[in-house]
């Protein structure tokens, strides 16, 4: 087994409401990494951190569950963890002992109750945090009222770095802010994309969120 200096290693609490897709997103980064050769899907009950027959019946997660990958020479700990209300303490378990939590809103729903919760744990415990809107690619989608909703309850510290490409059924890929480049991926599921100048249609919007990106990283850091 290989064994990772300190200073390699990144522990992160994958939080949300339930059902924002927090297992799902875990399954793929893992596959992503090459951790697995099968993209596990919760639907089949084939996922690495939902092995327990309750949570595999029940389609939720309700125990938090450690998974492991390495990427760019960093050993990244993935804590899964559970959503409802009745399990939700896990979470808060989860986010004590993690460097970071990547905090799951689904796009149709936007920010909802555990959304909330799970942001004053990061907050209680002071770690940074990452926001993935999920589910980009269902029926009433939409990244702009999710975004909407967030400034709403968390306030202009919610910033985008990404920004996706089509909606709903036509999502496609997503244009990479810090980048200023365009990521397309294959409808296939495979996780490949090609790599393309940003669509005309969405060069005033990225230039858009790009200058709010380096208005708000200058607030904090000038150097950055």
């Amino acid at each position: 087994m290989k064994v990772f200096d300190s200073e390699n290693i990144r522990n992160i609490a994958v939080v949300g409401h339930g059902d924002s897709g927090k297992t799902s997103l875990v399954s793929a980064m893992l596959y992503s990494a090459g951790a697995v050769n099968r993209l596990g899907r919760v639907e089949e009950g084939n996922t690495v951190t939902d092995y327990d027959e309750d949570e595999i019946q029940r389609r939720i997660t309700i125990n938090t569950a450690l998974a492991r990958c390495e990427w760019n020479n960093t050993k990244i700990n993935l804590l899964d963890t559970p959503g409802y209300r009745a399990f939700i303490l896990d979470a808060k378990a989860a986010t004590i002992g993690a460097e970071a939590a990547l905090v799951l809103v689904d796009a149709v729903a936007g920010v909802e109750v555990q959304t909330e919760e799970v942001w004053s744990y990061a907050e209680e415990f002071k770690i940074p945090r990452v926001v993935v809107i999920n589910k980009l690619d269902r029926e009433r989608a939409s990244f702009s009222r999710t975004l909407e909703s967030l400034h709403a309850v968390f306030g202009r510290v919610v910033v985008p770095v990404c920004l996706p490409i089509g909606d709903e059924k036509n999502f496609s890929g997503v244009v990479d802010l810090l980048r200023n480049r365009a990521f397309l991926y294959q409808p296939d599921g495979s996780g490949n994309f090609k790599e393309s100048d940003i669509p005309a249609e969405l060069k005033d919007q990225a230039e858009e969120l790009r200058s709010q990106l380096i208005e708000m990283v200058a607030e904090g850091d000038d150097s950055l």
